[in-house]
């Protein structure tokens, strides 16, 4: 699927957050909608920053921040795990500031279980990040689950494993009351949505069906009933 079909189907089904619902009867213009402030600040690993290494043109996010009409801004560590997110949060020129943006969206997960972090490291940078977001003005934060890959040797590849760091994963959410998961798995085919070179990076396909969870969610965020 070319970049502009990607785009047309993302801007059919989220226009709503970007600039309210237009024209139709008073149902159809029953929520109020905000376009977030500032830029769509990620932080992760190489589904947001190298999108070629599953042969997509343009990664999830910056679909996303194109139909929100905002700047995407990606501090993303190819491979990163959440302790690489704690660490572009807090150090250098990465570090996040109070009230630069309304919307974040972390995603680090499965470098996490690639690398079989031990629990306590990586719920700790988890928590650690969560806290700092926490500060007011808080944003928006969009933690994207994990999804089954089907990488040789992964652990990603076992849906158990995945399913029990999501519940881990959403389990220390549950703590911050901005936090929404973002969660993808509803149809998700690795063989499909994957490239079939590593069996971990978004195809086109992927990266199309992370934006559209990611646009759902955030769109639930930002118009009100």
């Amino acid at each position: 699927m070319r970049l502009p079909a990607l785009l047309t189907a993302l801007v059919a089904a989220a226009t709503c957050v970007v600039v309210g619902v237009a024209g139709g009867t008073p149902a159809a213009q029953a929520k109020d909608c905000v376009r977030p402030h500032g830029p769509l600040v990620a932080y992760g690993h190489s589904y947001l920053l190298s999108p070629q290494l599953g042969g997509a043109k343009a990664s999830y996010l910056t679909l996303v921040a194109t139909t929100l009409g905002v700047k995407p801004v990606i501090r993303a560590v190819n491979g990163g795990t959440t302790l690489n997110v704690d660490n572009l949060v807090h150090n250098g020129p990465t570090r996040w500031t109070p009230g630069s943006a309304d919307l974040v969206v972390i995603d680090s997960g499965i470098n996490d279980i690639g690398k079989k972090l031990p629990t306590a490291e990586w719920t700790g940078a988890l928590r650690r990040v969560l806290t700092t977001f926490a500060v007011k003005p808080v944003p928006v934060i969009l933690l994207v689950r994990p999804l089954q890959v089907s990488a040789p040797g992964h652990p990603g590849r076992d849906p158990k494993v995945i399913a029990a760091y999501a519940a881990t994963q959403r389990k220390v959410a549950s703590d911050f009351a901005a936090v929404r998961i973002v969660d993808a798995s509803g149809g998700w085919n690795p063989r499909l949505d994957l490239s079939p070179l590593d069996g971990l990076h978004p195809t086109a396909a992927g990266e199309l069906r992370l934006a559209k969870a990611v646009q759902n969610v955030a769109q639930r965020a930002f118009c009100s009933s």
